[in-house]
């Protein structure tokens, strides 16, 4: 009887032991899974953050190689198109095939990661937008263009708004617009009403372009409504550095 007792008594502690060292197993696993879960949350965010930098260092380079063109032959370059492999159509300038389209990596001899059409692609793998004034005849992306209507004539069409509706300009009179459409490319709903004003007002050969002289930089980043990482260039910049390479009087 007491052999009996005492066996009762072990199982039972033994039960007791093993049922507490289940509900502490699950309550760490839960709590594992909470720390997992805000670390995999905190990773994605630093990757996306890391991209989005990466992507305006991007274009910031771009718009030095701009500059630089502007300088050495006296016009900034048309903008690439879906079949022109990187390079500006027309070659040479002028009358652009397409306002709105992508930039000139291989006219402006930009290196980095290229799509299937030869397009340089951002930290998403979708091409870089590229658009450029038609003001003054096209004076911008002709050679000569610009000294021929002379400085105090010129007036590039482009503007960056905070809003599509454009009640707020951030800039007016802008030369050229860069930008990369950011991680939700691909992902336009009705609620995009700021990157549709971008890049999602017309499809040509398969890729969004803008369709109009009007641009947003949103002051909030959202990745659902707005992630575009976008930048423009200077009119006075470009003045002054083509007046010092002996390109504008």
């Amino acid at each position: 009887m007491l052999m009996a007792r005492q066996l009762t008594k072990t199982t039972l502690t033994q039960a007791s032991i093993a049922g507490f060292s289940l509900l502490e197993m699950a309550v760490v696993l839960m709590i594992v899974g909470f720390l997992l879960g805000g670390l995999l949350m905190s990773v994605t965010t630093t990757q996306e953050m890391n991209r989005r930098d990466a992507a305006q260092s991007s274009l910031d380079e771009m718009l030095d190689a701009l500059y630089g063109f502007a300088q050495a032959t006296g016009r900034l370059p048309c903008p690439a198109t879906a079949v022109s492999a990187g390079a500006e159509a027309p070659l040479g300038g002028g009358n652009c095939t397409q306002q709105h389209g992508f930039i000139p990596s291989a006219t402006l001899g930009l290196a980095g990661p290229i799509n299937a059409d030869g397009l340089l692609v951002d930290e998403w793998l979708n091409p870089f937008r590229y658009s450029v004034s038609t003001a003054n005849g096209n004076a911008f992306t002709t050679v000569n263009g610009m000294r021929t209507a002379t400085i105090g004539a010129l007036a590039p069409n482009l503007r960056v708004c905070t809003a599509a509706a454009c009640g707020t300009e951030i800039v007016s009179a802008v030369p050229v617009v860069l930008f990369s459409m950011g991680a939700d490319w691909n992902d336009f709903t009705a609620a995009d009403v700021d990157e549709t004003e971008n890049s999602g007002e017309v499809t040509i050969a398969g890729y969004r372009h803008g369709n109009d002289p009007n641009f947003v930089s949103a002051a909030t980043y959202i990745e659902d409504t707005y992630d575009d990482v976008i930048t423009w260039m200077s009119p006075n910049v470009l003045y002054t550095r083509m007046i010092a390479a002996g390109q504008l009087p």
